[in-house]
């Protein structure tokens, strides 16, 4: 297809709002910094955002993770190809995996409370065999993850802007690494916000042009029904009943659905950014966000399929309409045409917005995860194992850039041999899912041991790679690339991956289970072994570990009691001075709170908005929440996957013009509930901080007025 916009409008997007969110990123920093107890200059900050992110931001940027370019472009193309189910279905195949995750997300809170990443849980667990296996999992992961949403990026802004597609995979991830650089984690989960508001915004005013009388080429479900009934006659789906694009009954449907669900536990199990954002969480809010986080999300790529992808199939016989060759469609064009076609530059506009929005977003957050796994898991681990929070710190931050370097180059290397962001999403459960069970496991089972680990993640892959190739040969006749990407051939290989990678793992440990004590991973940390980290016994005030640190000042002591209580540590993030007296337990800024202020008689005269911290939280309630959304996970995978799906597959029916109304009106209903959340909510959330900085100011304007009224006083009783 050819570009409706200049290249110039994709260089100036790219690095105009790049260098746009890179300011107010450092702009929140500053005021984070200056009036909240959470300094971005700590390594727990900057990589796990002191772990007490409230409610509606932990759902919105789940939500926002989970919108990579392929959740946009991906469910369009699946609608542009097999009708009404292909935008569902892919929903299917990401919302079960991350509500599942609530369930893992319990016990990470009750089992391995302290850890900043799952290959540190590996180690406290089974050893350095352990934690290389899962090291290497989550890089492997992030890698394929990060081609996907670079590809899908790169495609989209080539094909409207006609920029070069190696710039864009370059470019990209760069902008990206300056605004995480500077602000961390929890940058990551403001930018996350700022990025959904814009593009639900968007994609409302899409759904409302097609099918709310804003478009005159389609305008109402009534006339998409009837343009999509005339498209199936001159070129109907050959795996669909009756070819019709508004059916659920298709076989290549069908295979989708297994394909989507088997490939969606690999990328959430394995990818340390959902691991970031668990740990990142209050603990009895952690379950609860990544579940609505699922419901919410589950709307924006059947939106999309909805809108967009049948958008574009219902016109793509009438004049004028971009053609599309397969390479185009398996990048995930078909969404572009659509909008193109359908609103012209505003719709190639917008498209380009939301991608890049979707891009950076997502991007963002495998940046914080691979950097946490490089600074943690091989700086701290193996580099330099005395290595103070500060030093751990600095390299979270050169990582963000190196890791920033090597997306933008291996994408660059998949771009070059023909790789594309759909050749991807039908290979990644291949080189993922093996270490879906073994991993989740780890919180989740006492009796798995280390073998059963250890082979469930490599002799699954290792099996799984080796039936891929293999079926190719048998199916196709051939192997190369073209062919590797079959769906039947992707299904065998994601599906032996999930399936051995659990087998192994289970039958192993069972023959020789290990009866693990959650009581030797619970409260350890990597840092520990530095004898850096204060260890806190949950549920008490005690410390019950404090090597080689000391309190010399009372209030330090009561501070450390205080932060006991939530089970949560200190670490010591000032250097020492040129006398060696600068190994505090509090950082400086930290100290300052609780020494005495000129003036000050308590704590609470000191000017200071609090973040809330989370309580005490007792393992039974932790275990109750496992229970219930355990319960709730089950129940909401059932019901989309199966309830909705299964009985419209089995029977032979095509939608009615009624039903399909129904169907978008329905549709239309979910997404304002999600903008609900995910907009609404976090802004009413934050109206507490948001007084709190402006009920500051006020006091500082009084202080000064007074200061200065005395001033003028004494300068009267001087002159009199």
């Amino acid at each position: 297809m050819h570009p409706s916009l200049s290249q110039g409008v994709g260089y100036g997007v790219i690095v105009g709002l790049g260098a746009f969110f890179a300011v107010v990123m450092n702009i929140v920093t500053l005021i984070q910094n200056k009036f909240s107890r959470n300094k971005v200059g700590g390594a727990d900050e900057f990589t796990a955002a002191s772990r007490n992110v409230p409610l509606p931001l932990m759902i919105v940027s789940i939500v926002s993770t989970w919108c990579w370019s392929l959740t946009l472009l991906q469910s369009a193309t699946e609608s542009y190809s097999y009708g009404v189910s292909g935008g569902y279905l892919y929903a299917v195949g990401g919302a079960i995996q991350v509500s599942v995750f609530s369930i893992v997300a319990s016990k990470v809170k009750a089992n391995a409370n302290l850890v900043t990443t799952f290959p540190e849980a590996g180690h406290l667990r089974f050893g350095t065999a352990g934690h290389l296996t899962y090291l290497w999992c989550g890089l492997s992961c992030n890698t394929i993850v990060s081609s996907v949403i670079l590809l899908g990026g790169s495609a989209v802004f080539n094909a409207v802007t006609g920029m070069n597609s190696y710039a864009a995979l370059y470019l990209l991830p760069m902008v990206c690494a300056v605004y995480v650089y500077f602000g961390g984690l929890r940058a990551t989960f403001i930018s996350d916000a700022c990025h959904t508001f814009p593009l639900l915004v968007f994609l409302i005013i899409f759904t409302f042009v097609i099918y709310c009388g804003g478009s005159s080429k389609i305008g109402s479900p009534g006339k998409m029904w009837e343009l999509l009934s005339e498209v199936a006659h001159h070129d109907p789906v050959d795996s669909n009943y009756h070819g019709s694009f508004l059916t659920f009954r298709s076989k290549d449907g069908g295979i989708f659905l297994f394909i989507t669900i088997i490939t969606g536990f690999g990328i959430v199990v394995l990818d340390q950014a959902y691991w970031s954002r668990a740990i990142a969480s209050q603990s009895l809010k952690t379950s609860k966000a990544y579940f609505i986080g699922a419901c919410c999300w589950f709307v924006i790529p059947w939106s999309m399929g909805l809108v967009l992808g049948l958008g574009a199939r219902a016109t793509s016989l009438m004049p004028g309409f971009p053609s599309l060759n397969s390479d185009e469609v398996t990048a995930g064009l078909s969404a572009v045409a659509g909008a193109s076609f359908l609103l012209g530059k505003a719709g190639s506009t917008m498209i380009l917005l939301m991608i890049f929005l979707s891009v950076t977003s997502a991007f963002s957050g495998e940046l914080i995860a691979t950097s946490t796994l490089l600074s943690y898991d091989v700086y701290k681990k193996y580099l330099k194992k005395d290595a103070t929070p500060q030093q751990v710190l600095f390299a979270s931050k050169v990582s963000v850039f190196l890791w920033a370097a090597f997306a933008g180059g291996i994408a660059c290397v998949f771009q070059k041999i023909g790789i594309s962001m759909g050749w991807l999403f039908n290979f990644y459960g291949c080189a993922t899912s093996s270490g879906v069970f073994p991993v989740a496991l780890t919180f989740t089972w006492s009796k798995l041991n280390k073998w059963g680990a250890v082979s469930g993640c490599l002799a699954g892959t290792a099996i799984a790679l080796a039936v891929w190739l293999g079926t190719c040969k048998a199916i196709m006749g051939e192997i190369n690339v073209d062919n590797l990407s079959d769906r039947w051939v992707s299904f065998a290989g994601n599906a032996t991956a999930l399936f051995s990678g659990g087998i192994i793992s289970i039958v192993v440990s069972l023959i020789w289970p290990q009866e693990f004590d959650w009581n030797d991973i619970r409260n350890k940390s990597i840092l520990t072994a530095n004898e850096e980290k204060l260890i806190y016994e949950q549920g008490s005030g005690e410390v019950t570990e404090l090597e080689e640190h000391h309190i010399t000042n009372p209030k330090d002591q009561k501070a450390v009691e205080e932060t006991g209580q939530h089970g949560q540590s200190f670490t010591s993030d000032s250097s020492k001075d040129d006398e060696g007296n600068g190994d505090d337990i509090l950082k400086e800024e930290e100290r300052e709170e609780y020494c005495d202020l000129e003036g000050s008689e308590s704590l609470e005269e000191v000017e200071i908005i609090d973040v809330p911290q989370e309580e005490n939280i007792p393992l039974t309630k932790l275990n109750k929440q496992f229970k219930v959304f355990s319960g709730l996970a089950l129940a909401f995978a059932f019901a989309v996957s199966v309830c909705i799906p299964v009985p419209q597959i089995a029977a032979p029916y095509v939608y009615s013009k009624g039903f399909f109304t129904f169907v978008v009106i329905a549709n239309i209903i979910w997404l304002f509930i999600t903008f609900s959340v995910c907009v609404i909510w976090p802004l009413f959330e934050t109206r507490k901080f948001i007084y709190g900085l402006f009920n500051r100011k006020k006091k500082i304007r009084n202080k000064l007025n007074l200061l200065l009224a005395e001033i003028v006083m004494v300068l009267r009783l001087e002159s009199e």
